[in-house]
């Protein structure tokens, strides 16, 4: 996958390797860590979620589906209120012209207890829905594990 990163002081195209998820054990409940395996390294600042619920991760896995199906003028938009995430996705418009790519705005809830600056990804139709695909696959592999 081919991403597009873009922060408040900067912006770096990213190659996507693979999507990680793993769990960890928070104040006795069990906590997915969702993370983006770049070929560059400097942005995993930018690309770390705060742990996730179940029910966050199914939501998150909902919302790239439906990123993935959009067509102009359609917006998605979910709110994964145990981590504190707002997720806004659109399909990009580049110099006038709608296009097939999708844009993604990452921002914490004012109320977060997990702080960190807002970023903007940029990304075809055709990588969010590989990222769905593989979100929903990593998700399934971690919950028959156990």
């Amino acid at each position: 996958m081919n991403i597009e990163l873009t922060t408040l002081s900067e912006t770096a195209p990213l190659e996507v390797l693979d999507l990680e998820v793993t769990t960890r054990p928070v104040a006795g409940r069990s906590s997915l860590l969702v993370r983006l395996l770049c070929r560059r390294g400097l942005q995993d600042n930018h690309l770390k979620m705060p742990p996730l619920s179940w029910f966050d991760a199914s939501q998150l896995q909902r919302f790239s589906q439906e990123l993935a199906a959009a067509e102009y003028p359609d917006t998605v938009a979910t709110t994964l209120v145990d981590a504190g995430i707002q997720l806004t996705g659109s399909v990009r418009r580049v110099a006038g012209r709608w296009t097939s790519g999708r844009t993604i705005r990452i921002e914490p809830l004012p109320n977060s207890a997990h702080r960190f600056t807002p970023f903007t990804i940029h990304a075809s139709h055709l990588d969010v829905r590989t990222y769905s695909r593989k979100l929903y696959n990593r998700l399934w592999e971690v919950f028959t594990r156990g």
